[in-house]
């Protein structure tokens, strides 16, 4: 497998696009058993020049409902039964089984927003010596939503995310198959959020970045879903 800088020399856009397989999507726009829309979504990203693609199969808005690992990999099937592109794909998942039959079946990247915290999904990106993405976690975090009170959110979260980082490395996991995300939203208050958004460039310690937002309206109704690959150089958005 390639790691992020061979990757990213494929892709002038910057752009990761997102597939839902789920029916309790936050974006609303979940795609689980909807095999004609999906194919349409696939020929659109493909339209317009889109390199990666994160699948996730599992919902991790607020409050969001757990589901077995049986009905993660029933998801994760419809999706590969009905794949016929070429795109770099990454598994949003949290679960090793998971990410196994996705590596297996022409997925390059694990998505794991909860910071890779099981030994063995890091055991697995070790054997696998796939591209990962890191995604931020308070070191005091006991779940995805849980709130906390930051003194700099910017400086905060990057040196969270070095430590992140340091640690995956100690256990095997290449830095050229690191990429990191500050993890907006998550344990996060819209402000902080707002802010990591706006000083971005000051999480960059050498490593490609991920953001992925949400655009809401002051009813906190959702209007876009955006996510942004980048690797501070460059910044393409894409809006759907």
């Amino acid at each position: 497998m390639s790691n992020w800088s061979e990757a990213l020399k494929k892709d002038t856009k910057k752009i990761l696009g997102v597939v839902n397989i789920t029916n309790d999507s936050f974006s609303n726009d979940g795609l689980l058993g909807h095999r004609e829309q999906l194919i349409t979504n696939l020929n659109l990203y493909s339209s317009l020049n889109i390199h990666f693609l994160d699948v996730g199969c599992v919902s991790t808005k607020p409050g969001y409902t757990e589901v077995s690992t049986a009905q993660e990999l029933q998801r994760l099937q419809f999706f590969i039964s009905n794949y016929n592109a070429n795109f770099s794909l990454s598994i949003d998942t949290m679960n090793s089984q998971v990410a196994e039959i996705a590596l297996n079946n022409k997925f390059e990247i694990i998505n794991d927003v909860s910071g890779l915290l099981d030994k063995n999904m890091v055991d697995l990106a070790v054997e696998k010596q796939c591209k990962v993405i890191v995604v931020h976690r308070h070191r005091r975090s006991e779940n995805l939503h849980q709130k906390f009170q930051y003194k700099n959110i910017t400086s905060d979260v990057r040196e969270d995310l070095i430590n992140q980082v340091d640690r995956l490395i100690k256990t095997g996991i290449k830095e050229e198959n690191i990429a990191v995300d500050p993890g907006l939203g998550f344990g996060k208050e819209m402000k902080d959020s707002v802010e990591l958004l706006k000083n971005i460039e000051m999480i960059n310690f050498g490593l490609p970045i991920i953001v992925g937002y949400s655009k809401k309206n002051l009813q906190n109704t959702l209007i876009c879903h955006q996510m942004i690959y980048f690797n501070i150089v460059s910044i393409r958005v894409l809006l759907w």
